[in-house]
């Protein structure tokens, strides 16, 4: 079906079934024949479950949901060293001005990099299919049937209010260490608000809108972030010209960026956490599903 509960589904057979289908998409990617793909795409599905976790997580005993949290957490974490190195080199790609000394020097090491990871692949195929065939059983166990309106209302709350938090510690102080943290609290609410588009209020369709531009903002930055070191590192090793013009158009771009997401942020954020929290509520009570349980 998809990553959304449905009009009519109760909400602990929705939960059952979203968590069942992402552990099943997972598995049958780690089989894929496009083996950097297949990592990617199990990325995702992780990421997925992991935030299906955090909706709900008030509902679940703190040591059932930190097992299952940090099972998925380091399954992810194995996968993003390519996911990085991937990142770099389309970013390095989608630079009109990089095309001197220092960029293709940087390419190379990055294709070194990548050629490393993909050998390592089968391994991580074997570890992460035995974390999620653990995980499949312990997510199967979690007691679903406390699935209630008011606990994700409850659950969904708790993801808005750490993201506004962590815009506020990025506007504080707008580090790369900070505004990845945002984004990945973002990320998260973006999850939680497509899980719940069809029972919420009228403008959630806007919200998750708004949050994937302002993931995609975060992204990109981070991504520009993340080759500009790479292109620091050959420069300091071996000293290019191109390499200060270059940096300039990087850190040019990445401002413009940041304005546009802590732009989009102050949007996303108008409202207090409170208030959020109980329109999701007055919203999933009225739906076919909240009155379901």
């Amino acid at each position: 079906m998809s990553y959304r509960i449905e009009k009519d589904e109760a909400l602990s057979d929705a939960f059952g079934r979203i968590a069942a289908e992402e552990i099943a998409l997972a598995l049958a990617e780690l089989r894929g024949p496009d083996r950097a793909q297949a990592m990617h795409n199990t990325r995702k599905a992780l990421k997925l479950l992991r935030s299906l976790l955090r909706s709900l997580r008030v509902a679940f005993p703190k040591g059932l949901f930190r097992r299952e949290n940090r099972r998925l957490a380091a399954a992810g974490r194995k996968i993003a060293p390519l996911r990085d190195v991937h990142a770099q080199l389309q970013t390095l790609g989608r630079l009109k001005s990089a095309t001197g000394p220092v960029a293709k020097k940087t390419e190379r090491n990055l294709r070194r990099q990548e050629d490393v990871f993909l050998r390592k692949i089968p391994a991580l195929r074997r570890a992460v299919r035995q974390m999620l065939s653990a995980s499949q059983g312990g997510i199967a166990a979690l007691p679903l049937r406390q699935a209630t309106p008011a606990r994700l209302a409850a659950g969904l709350k708790r993801i808005y209010k750490r993201c506004r938090a962590a815009l506020k510690a990025a506007r504080r102080k707008p580090s790369p260490e900070t505004l990845h943290e945002w984004r990945k609290h973002a990320k998260v609410l973006g999850h939680g608000l497509t899980l719940l588009e069809g029972l919420g209020p009228k403008k959630t369709g806007a919200m998750i809108q708004l949050t994937a531009d302002l993931c995609e903002a975060l992204g990109d930055d981070h991504d520009l972030f993340l080759v500009l070191q790479a292109l620091r590192q050959e420069d300091a090793a071996h000293r290019a010209p191109d390499f200060r013009r270059l940096s300039k158009r990087i850190t040019a771009k990445r401002a413009r960026l940041q304005k546009r997401a802590f732009e989009l942020g102050g949007e996303i954020f108008a409202e207090k956490p409170g208030a959020f929290g109980r329109r999701y509520l007055q919203a999933m009570r009225r739906s076919p599903a909240g009155r379901k349980n």
